[in-house]
């Protein structure tokens, strides 16, 4: 069986004012894969990720999920979904950020069952066996009924990727998971990581970890002003670099 396109992104253009964040992308993504996005800060990683869950609204070019279209460019005018129809697409991204957020006045299992019972209508007993699910696959069970001020950071992000999983999603969006951590607590998070990646999970990863990268993602791509230079798998783009840009960059990761 062909692999099975879950994401399309074509020439995705992004303007703030007259900066050009975006220039042009192409992207697709197959089911399974784990891509892992590397490049320099404001090279375009982020506002890319965000552009695939509406977080960011594209100044031109198309975005398909799971075959159905977010937003097209027709005659120069981007034409999104109807809103209800937006929803519904969107609700197979899950995004993990940078800094968690966590509802501070919820548990770890409440943070966890809120979206599948307000969103999806699940039934609270149904969600919360769920959410117990998924705290024990972050190692976290005994954190269930314990407030996310009453956790390290590690722990906030692994809860959140329970919650970024409890919608069940077709892809996991990750925007810089553990930039945010201590280095000796972020450890624990790419664990979680590699088991989903292990999972044939589809994840899109933008990260500063190149071990990760290297170790666990299927394909890399290296952006640079607000396009993507160069592609391919982990290996090849570490050990055989074709740009200078990469080779710099690549340079400069290695010295830090």
């Amino acid at each position: 069986m062909a692999d099975k396109e879950i994401l399309k992104m074509t020439g995705i253009v992004k303007k703030f004012g007259n900066t050009e964040a975006l220039s042009g992308v192409d992207l697709s993504v197959n089911v399974g894969e784990t891509v892992a996005i590397i490049g320099p800060s404001g090279s375009g990683k982020s506002t890319l990720l965000r552009c695939v869950n509406c977080l960011e609204r594209i100044t031109s070019g198309s975005i398909e999920i799971d075959g159905a279209t977010l937003v097209s460019t027709v005659d120069d005018k981007v034409v999104y979904a109807a809103p209800k129809d937006i929803r519904r697409i969107t609700t197979e991204t899950g995004m993990i950020f940078q800094h968690f957020n966590l509802f501070p006045h919820l548990t770890c299992m409440q943070n966890i069952a809120y979206a599948p019972i307000k969103v999806k209508g699940v039934d609270k007993a149904t969600a919360n066996a769920r959410a117990l699910e998924l705290l024990k696959t972050v190692e976290l069970s005994e954190k269930k009924d314990a407030y996310p001020g009453q956790l390290s950071g590690g722990q906030k992000q692994r809860v959140a990727i329970a919650r970024g999983l409890a919608m069940d999603p077709q892809i996991m969006l990750f925007d810089e998971p553990t930039s945010a951590l201590d280095p000796e607590i972020t450890g624990g998070v790419l664990k979680v990581m590699q088991d989903l990646a292990e999972q044939k999970r589809t994840m899109i990863v933008v990260t500063h970890e190149m071990g990760f990268a290297r170790e666990v993602a299927s394909r890399v791509i290296f952006m640079a002003n607000g396009k993507i230079v160069e592609q391919g798998e982990p290996k090849e783009l570490f050990e055989h670099p074709k740009s200078d840009r990469l080779k710099a960059f690549l340079g400069s990761m290695i010295r830090v």
